[in-house]
């Protein structure tokens, strides 16, 4: 059996015989690898992680080498050209696929296991978990990057078998043995070095002392309890738990309840024994996961008796997730409903949710015409899924191949939690984006359970294949699960393989992944029936037979025979009288993947061409064909329908997927000498990004057809106004993070739209102009931003009601209020802005109002209010929103975590939190992340440490960072270089961090004794006393201005 170690030095070893790994380099990949728990890591990722950030020219080269090298040592009986089953190549990189061979796998899962046991078979399961652990994890790579998070996960997992373990000691089980004294005395030597090492965690303290007291020790036991007392208020200004007040007084009292075991702990709550109560027992037709079973039935049985619950099933393609959620569906017993996510491109949005409302009893909708079609439809599921009166299964199926519909709605639907109903959800971690992942991070405090499926062990591959009609002996049964990976759609392929051409010939040519077992079966096809289902593979997998046959152009006889050869060999499954379905999509996709490309996109034109004459309203499906066929269908028309598609798109509320089908087209249009045409899709272009809230990308193609319109001569001035007024208000969506990067000012757009407004716009055109100029402006220009948004404001009073561009108008008033002298009016805006939105239907702007109240009630410190309008935003946050949503939030997070003392945590968040935002295009992630960091280094009396990160920022950002890095440079004991950077002569902005930055300027200035800026900043924050500077923001502080001023001294 192979074995890798990380909880130690990094090692391997098969069947027990050490493995020469080589130097630290090559055991340094395969570690990398191993922390992922069996995930692809990408080489990229690699590659960077492995030479910190700085990789030699031919680093890819040498990261093949190694794995090379690594292979040869983890798997020496591998014959020559087959295909590594251990160290694999996937999607772009490698996986280490080793299950518990992997020491941190095998604790973590011994970890869980002891939740469910008695206490005294607890205490035997975390002995072992604890024996796996041989020295610091990953001691060789300790100071790499990468390895500090990971080297944190593992020694948490330590912390808390060691927890746990105590726990599980103290516990009353009559199977333990020895006396409780005597397991109390193990426990109290267990527990002295890690309360030594962690000597705030509360939970090992409390055992600690209970432990002491039963061994006699009262005195011991109180002194443990007073010291982490006296801890707690010096360095956190903390009191402690309830639970340890408690003991301490049951301890002075000798409380007799303290003589029988008592777990009420943390720790031990996790011990407690959890059964599951299904109305059936386990699925006879499912194989190897009955325990996976079990954990949906627990869940199951939580649900029946009260609000709604949600679980997410993963796993790779073929691993099992339907079939898991099939066998839960019949050992339930419940009504059940399903939708699964199309597996190819070009479906209507909300797919899923629409056979779910179909087989609710048919919930429909308004007509595609309704703009907010999607946000009635959120509604009309909600109404239909309450009006029912017993426990209720809904099942989604394939999250990855979802779109921002499906995704919406799903939040929407955990979200409600209604009654009785059971969510469960599947998706394929390897193929989720980050639109999935942003929403699985969004319900991560909704979801229950998640069950993660990996490859079955050697005695499910062998009942499986038993069930395929094939009996094998345990060597065959150990290769087809080594080969396979245990996946069971590899293992039944393999299995039907076998059973058609002989084991022997089977035992040859049996494949590592699955593609290699659908090419063989497909091969036994007639010639001509495989190219016909090349051909249907290109209509995606649900396929109409009369589509295909005019694809065809051929006998409809010979279209039928090759369907009906594909239904026999498993290849296909008919799916309606005139229909058929690939029966998986890598079917699909191995035999698309066999048509050269060349051919490939002119049957995608032929294809198009079908679709024009029998679909003509189908635009999702006739742009994806039209895309995929690019040049040879012809430039005009791909772009007719790539523009089609995405305004159908935009009024499906799926803006995401109208920028993905204009970023197409753009990139097809470069080639056309229609200028007009170019600027018209950068501004359909920057418009969607705006709605899918990824404003630099928006700005960036505004800009670019500002510049475009720039270069085109000859043009009517009506037709030149009219183009400038289109690209001058294409960025139209919710605006929740700054548009511009570095708070700069756009000065063409701002001299664009002022010729405009010089021309006597229509009065709703001046309005919208009014309100995008003070975006522009905002927060350089904070006069002319108020005075712009104001004027807008009182021009729309005096037009018929038209509620979207009331949103755009709040919207730009909304950042004009973030000054310090206009707080309080946050609330009031934030209510209008709801109901303008309901009456818009635009769920983008209801955040906007939710992020105006938040803001408000951070100013007004009652951040409980806070936590409440944060949740609900991200509740009612469409896809475009929900980035910038999680941001805000999570930031929020951050500072709750610095103000409860928590500064490791709040670092963490803080740090991730810009990455994400980086990556979904908002402006200034980085900045958002800085400030928090100041807060909580601040907090530390660390400021001095962040002077190389400051001055980084200080380079690209200049006097907008400059009061902090001076106060970094100065907490570091470099008061000159301070001053030379320090520019007390600029005034503060007055935004949302004005407070925190007068606050930092006043201590600066006290430090560099510069006695009227003092005397200044004392003046401006006097009305502020006691406040919290910068919390109004949401994201940071510096702790109150009473106790800074205090620090001044």
């Amino acid at each position: 059996m192979l074995a890798v170690r990380v909880l130690g030095e990094i090692a391997a070893t098969l069947d027990a015989r050490p493995l020469d790994l080589g130097g630290l380099q090559r055991r340094a990949v395969l570690a990398r690898l191993a922390v992922a728990g069996g995930d692809v890591v990408p080489t990229d990722r690699l590659v960077d992680d492995l030479w910190a950030g700085e990789p030699p020219p031919r680093a890819l080269a040498g990261l093949q080498a190694h794995v090379s090298h690594l292979r040869r040592v983890l798997e020496p009986g591998r014959a020559p050209r087959t295909p590594a089953t251990v160290l694999v190549s996937a999607a772009g990189g490698y996986a280490l696929r080793v299950g518990e061979g992997l020491d941190a796998t095998r604790a973590a899962v011994l970890r869980a296991r002891a939740r469910d046991e008695a206490p005294a078979a607890a205490t035997a399961t975390l002995r072992e978990a604890l024996g796996l652990f041989t020295g610091p994890p990953l001691a060789e790579l300790a100071d790499a990057a990468w390895a500090a998070p990971e080297v944190e996960r593992l020694v948490e997992l330590r912390r808390t078998l060691v927890e746990a373990l105590a726990a599980a000691e103290l516990a009353d089980d009559p199977a333990h043995t020895g006396r409780p004294a005597e397991r109390a005395a193990v426990v109290v030597e267990l527990l002295r070095p890690h309360v030594r090492d962690e000597p705030l965690r509360e939970e090992p303290v409390r055992l600690l002392a209970l432990a002491l007291y039963r061994t006699g020790r009262q005195a011991e036991a109180l002194a443990a309890l007073a010291d982490l007392r006296r801890r707690l208020d010096d360095e956190l200004g903390l009191d402690p738990s309830p639970g340890l007040v408690e003991l301490e007084h049951r301890i002075l009292t000798h409380d007799a309840g303290l003589a029988v075991p008592d777990v009420s702990g943390v720790a031990s709550q996790t011990l407690i024994v959890r059964k599951a109560t299904p109305s059936a027992g386990p699925d006879t037709r499912i194989v190897g996961r009955d325990a996976e079973l079990a954990r949906l039935l627990a869940v199951a049985a939580t649900a029946a008796a009260g609000p709604g619950l949600l679980a997410l099933v993963t796993g790779d393609a073929g691993a099992g997730k339907s079939t898991l959620a099939d066998a839960l569906t019949d050992a339930l017993g419940w009504p059940s409903v399903r939708g699964r996510c199309p597996e190819v491109d070009g479906a209507p949005p909300g797919w899923a949710w629409t056979e779910i409302g179909e087989a609710l009893g048919g919930v429909t909708t308004t007509g595609a015409d309704d703009p907010h079609r999607a946000f009635h439809h959120g509604r009309a599921l909600l109404a239909a899924l309450g009006a029912r009166d017993a426990p209720l299964l809904v099942v989604v199926d394939d999250l990855h191949r979802g779109d921002e519909e499906t995704w919406r709605l799903l939040r929407v639907v955990a979200s409600a939690r209604l009654a009785g109903v059971l969510l469960l959800a599947t998706f394929r971690p390897a193929e989720a984006g980050d639109d999935l992942l942003a929403t699985v991070a969004a319900l991560a405090t909704l979801t229950a359970e998640r069950v993660e499926l990996i490859g079955l062990d050697r005695a499910a591959v062998a009942a499986l294949v038993a069930r395929e009609g094939l009996e094998v002996d345990d060597d065959a049964a150990a290769r087809i699960a080594e080969r396979t990976a245990g996946n069971p759609l590899f293992v039944r392929e393999v299995a039907r393989l076998a059973r058609t051409v002989g084991a022997d010939a089977a035992r040859r040519t049996v494949p590592a992944g699955v593609r290699d077992v659908l090419s063989r079966r497909a091969a036994q096809l007639p010639a001509p029936a495989v190219s016909v289902l090349r051909r249907a593979a290109v209509l995606g997998r649900d396929v109409d037979v009369s589509v295909l046959v005019a694809l065809e152009d051929a006998d409809e006889d010979r279209v039928l025979a090759a369907c009906e050869a594909g239904v026999v060999t498993g290849l296909l499954v008919e799916s309606g009288p005139d229909a058929v379905r690939f029966a998986h999509d890598l079917v699909r996709e191995t035999l698309y993947d066999e048509l050269p490309r060349l051919r490939r996109a002119r049957v995608h034109a032929e294809a198009l061409t079908v679709l024009e004459r029998v679909r003509p309203g189908d635009h999702a499906a006739l742009a994806h064909h039209a895309l995929a066929a690019g040049p040879v269908a012809g430039i005009d028309r791909v772009l007719d329908h790539a523009e089609r598609a995405a305004r159908a798109a935009r009024a499906e509320d799926v803006p995401r997927t109208a920028a993905d089908l204009l970023a197409a087209a753009l990139d097809l249009a470069v080639t056309t000498e229609d200028a007009r045409r170019r600027v018209r899709l950068r501004c359909a272009l920057a418009s969607a990004h705006s709605a899918a809230g990824a404003g630099l990308p928006a700005v960036t193609q505004r800009s670019a057809a500002l510049a475009e319109v720039a270069g085109i001569s000859g043009l009517p001035d009506d037709e030149h106004r009219a183009l400038l007024l289109d690209v001058a208000t294409c960025v139209d969506g919710p605006v929740t993070f700054a548009l511009a990067e570095n708070a700069e000012v756009d000065r063409p757009l701002v001299s664009t739209i002022a010729s405009l407004l010089a021309g006597d716009p229509a009065p709703a055109d001046r309005v919208r102009l009014l309100a995008v100029r003070a975006f522009a402006w905002h927060p350089r220009e904070p006069r002319r931003a108020t005075a712009d948004a104001e004027a807008a404001l009182a021009l729309l009073d005096g037009l018929p009601d038209d509620a979207g561009l009331r949103c755009l108008v709040l919207n730009a008033r909304f950042w004009t209020l973030l000054h310090p002298d206009r707080w309080d009016a946050l609330d009031a805006l934030g209510v209008e802005m709801l109901g303008a939105a309901e009456r818009a239907g635009s769920w983008g702007h209801r955040v906007v109002g939710h992020h105006a109240r938040f803001l408000h009630a951070c100013y007004r410190e009652d951040f409980a209010a806070a936590s409440g309008h944060a949740a609900t935003a991200l509740a009612e946050a469409p896809d475009g929103q929900l980035a910038s949503t999680l941001g805000w939030t999570s930031i929020f997070a951050a500072l709750q975590a610095q103000l409860a003392g928590r500064y490791d945590d709040a670092e963490r968040l803080y740090t991730g939190v810009a990455a994400t935002l980086a990556e979904r295009g908002l402006a200034n992630a980085s900045a958002l992340s800085t400030v928090g960091l100041i807060g909580v280094y601040h907090a530390r009396g660390r400021l001095g440490d962040l002077v190389e990160p400051l001055a980084a920022e200080y380079r690209t950002r200049g006097v907008l960072i400059a009061e902090a890095y001076a106060a970094a440079l100065v907490a570091a004991g470099r008061p000159d270089e301070a001053r030379r950077v320090w520019r007390p002569d600029l005034d503060i902005s007055p935004d949302w961090w004005w407070l925190m930055w007068t606050a930092l300027r006043a201590e600066t200035a006290a430090a560099l004794d510069d006695r009227a800026v003092l005397a200044a900043c004392r003046r401006d924050l006097a009305p502020w006393e006691g406040h919290l500077a910068g919390a109004m923001s949401g994201t940071a502080t510096l702790g109150r201005i009473g106790a800074l001023r205090a620090r001044e001294h």
